[in-house]
């Protein structure tokens, strides 16, 4: 019925399929935040069901590949921005180890268990990387949602993650290689290549290779400085399209290599992760990337024939038990190895034991042919069986992180390995929703003259303070001082959640513009409820603006100029 309204009506095929595919993935994804469960299945289950397997109400992703591939583009760019080098520069070397132990046991020990369901040896290895990932952003939203992210076990989960981020860039790449294995093992009789062959494609690497430096080199002097000029003309929308240019013209250039477009536009929000500007880029493309990649994921879905799920439902909950089994134990023997106690380590493997985001990025790049005449590395049937595993598998996260906390509380004073002298991580998880004690934390929006002086009153009172500043310069000028700045527009709840707002005890916002405070107070209201918001007003017939928008005080300049004028002249007059 819509197909033949869209047609009757004149409606392009891409429209009618765009359409199709967000109204489904946003009713699917309704339904599924009412469950309390992640979105990311609700979109890859909404493209089982449109798909040309099911419904047929899109017929073919082809329309749609373009759009998908720009999602990507923007999500490897986005996850890239959030790698700051910080994040391993103060943790521990031990838990960097572990990050690494755990890529390796993962994907090592994956690899001869999927060659035993039938693939050959390079499929078999993509596989296995790709379902060795977790999923960064269901764990740390349920860990958040627990005050978790503070204790030992929360921190090791946030090295792990952190680590498979970084190395997707290697596997990745390694596809294009493995494509070429494939290919060159087709035309012998053996799984492996010709030595000719092999001598080929490593020269042709060490060339890309180099050539990927002179890439970052080259982007490391330009990207900095181009959004810096954006951002200084004090337009969102410009700083915006100077983003999304940087990210399609560094995939295009990697592309140019012959490595992946994923892996450009990754590089590129990780040279500017380093920026004070990351926040605010990462919050202007958040909802345009949100709304790419619930395309990207409704149009994975589709790879899947509920055909194929019907005829190997013994393979997949077996491939999803082997999944759970492997992670969980080489992840948790990854951490005891190295100093984690039992308990925590069984908590942490249990939490990571899911695949992920990146898991169905892998899986996608490796449906992608790499060469002229090459087989496809991962076929449309292993990619249904492998895009099932991994949905089941993100419905059972919380489930799992339930499990891995009671074992822990159970078995948390059992000792790490024999050849650690003393456990270095180790913790007794709290009880959920218990929040772990923290300095008190004030964010300030706004460091004109009255931000910065209540920033330095509440610094006398000893309490620690986050400003959020649009200013450029304000923002390098006060990050050399070591205060903790965040640039960007308090009303962008991205630029929000890197200000910590999530643990701080207030806001405050001496912003001079009351639309942009009352748009930051609603933000700041939502992302937590239970904040308490001082705001200011520019004029009285704000105040109400202000209180609807969750504002707790409300203070009106001209009050406040009034009652300073008054309290003057009567001590002028001596009155009390």
């Amino acid at each position: 019925m819509v197909r033949l309204l869209a047609t009757a009506q004149g409606v392009s095929p891409l429209a009618q399929d765009l359409f199709v595919v967000l109204a489904t993935a946003a009713v699917v994804a309704l339904v599924m935040v009412r469950l309390r469960q992640a979105v990311i299945p609700a979109y890859l289950l909404a493209g089982a069901l449109v798909g040309p397997n099911a419904l047929h109400l899109v017929r073919s992703a082809e329309n749609l590949e373009s759009i998908s591939r720009l999602a990507i583009i923007l999500l490897m760019f986005g996850i890239g921005l959030q790698l700051h080098l910080s994040a391993l520069r103060h943790a521990l070397v031990r838990m960097a180890a572990i990050g690494i132990g755990a890529c390796l046991l993962c994907a090592g020990a994956g690899w001869p268990v999927v060659m035993v369901f039938g693939l050959k040896a390079p499929a078999a290895l993509a596989v296995s990387m790709a379902l060795a990932l977790s999923s960064t952003a269901v764990v740390l939203r349920i860990l958040a949602g627990r005050r978790e992210l503070s204790h030992t076990s929360g921190r090791l989960a946030l090295a792990i993650l952190v680590v498979q981020d970084l190395v997707v860039l290697l596997m990745l790449a390694s596809l294009p290689v493995l494509g070429k294995w494939a290919a060159a093992g087709a035309d012998v009789s053996t799984d492996g290549m010709r030595v000719a062959s092999w001598g080929v494609i490593f020269r042709n690497e060490i060339l890309r290779a180099v050539g990927l430096v002179l890439v970052v080199l080259m982007c490391r002097a330009v990207i900095p400085r181009l959004v810096g000029e954006s951002v200084r003309g004090g337009s969102p929308e410009v700083t915006m399209i100077v983003s999304v240019v940087i990210a399609l013209g560094s995939a295009a250039l990697t592309e140019r290599l012959g490595l992946s477009l994923e892996m450009g536009a990754f590089l590129a929000g990780f040279l500017l992760a380093s920026s004070p500007f990351r926040h605010e880029i990462a919050g202007q493309i958040g909802p345009l990337r949100d709304l790419f990649i619930a395309v990207f994921f409704t149009t994975v879905g589709m790879g899947v024939n509920p055909a194929t799920v019907v005829d190997w439902w013994w393979l997949i909950l077996l491939g999803l038990a082997l999944l759970l089994a492997v992670k969980t134990l080489m992840i948790a023997l990854a951490c005891w190895s190295l100093g984690a106690t039992t308990g925590t380590a069984l908590y942490v493997g249990l939490s990571l034991s899911q695949a992920g985001e990146f898991s169905l990025v892998l899986l996608a790049a490796g449906g992608i042919r790499y060469s002229a005449g090459a087989s496809l590395l991962i076929s449309s049937e292993t990619m249904g069986i492998c895009i099932a595993v991994v949905v089941l598998s993100l419905i059972a996260t919380p489930a799992l992180i339930g499990l891995g906390y009671r074992l822990s509380r159970r078995h948390f004073r059992l000792s790490s390995a024999p050849w650690v002298r003393t456990a270095r991580f180790y913790d007794a998880p709290p009880e959920p929703g218990h929040l772990p004690e923290a300095p008190t934390q004030v964010i300030v929006a706004g460091y004109g003259p009255m931000g910065r002086r209540v920033t330095e009153e509440l610094e006398r009172a000893g309490i620690l303070c986050t400003i959020i500043e649009l200013n450029p310069r304000t923002v390098r000028k006060e990050s050399m001082t070591g205060r903790a700045v965040v640039f960007g527009d308090a009303s962008n709840p991205e630029v929000l959640t890197s200000a910590g707002i999530a643990s701080a005890d207030a806001l405050i916002l001496t912003i001079p513009d009351d639309e942009a405070a009352a748009r930051a107070c609603a933000a700041a209201r939502r992302l937590s409820p239970k904040l308490y918001i001082a705001a200011r007003a520019g004029a009285s017939s704000r105040l109400r603006q202000l209180s609807a928008a969750g504002a707790d005080h409300v203070t009106v300049d001209e009050l406040a100029a009034a009652e300073d004028m008054a309290v003057a002249v009567r001590k002028h007059m001596g009155v009390e």
